[in-house]
C-alpha cells in the first residue's frame, strides 16, 4: 500500500518558500543599511541556518557576490561619497560668503548714507 506524502511534500515546500523569502528579505535589508552581508549575518536576520544558504544556490551565490564587492568599486563609492560632501560643503559656504558680502555691502551704502548726513549738518 504506497503512503500518501503529497501534503508532507507540500509542507516542506511552502517551508523552503519562507525561508527562501526571509533570506532575500534580509539580504535587501542589510543593503539597505550597509550592513555586512555575510553567511552568518544572513541567517541570523533571516532565521535560517547558514547550512541552508549553502545548500540554496541562488541565494549562496548572491550573498558570495555581496560579501566581497570589488574594493576599487568600494573606494571609488567612499571617494565619490566624500567628494559629493566637500562639494555641498562649498557651496553651502559660497552661499554664505555671498549673502554676507549683500550684507556688508548694503551696510556700508548705510554708513555712507550716514555720514554723508552727518556732514551737511554739521555745515549748517
Amino acid at each position: 500500500m504506497p503512503r500518501n506524502i503529497e501534503g508532507l511534500k507540500r509542507s516542506t515546500q511552502l517551508r523552503s518558500d519562507g525561508a527562501m523569502e526571509r533570506a532575500q528579505t534580509a539580504i535587501r535589508r542589510m543593503q539597505t543599511t550597509e550592513a555586512e552581508i555575510n553567511f552568518r549575518s544572513v541567517a541570523a536576520q533571516a532565521n535560517v541556518s547558514t547550512a541552508w544558504l549553502y545548500g540554496a544556490k541562488t541565494i549562496r551565490d548572491r550573498i558570495m557576490k555581496l560579501r566581497h564587492p570589488s574594493t576599487a568599486h568600494a573606494e571609488n563609492n567612499v571617494c565619490g561619497r566624500r567628494l559629493l560632501s566637500q562639494e555641498r560643503v562649498i557651496a553651502t559656504l559660497r552661499q554664505r560668503i555671498k549673502a554676507l558680502e549683500e550684507k556688508n555691502r548694503d551696510l556700508t551704502e548705510q554708513v555712507e548714507i550716514a555720514y554723508g548726513k552727518l556732514s551737511t549738518q554739521s555745515l549748517r
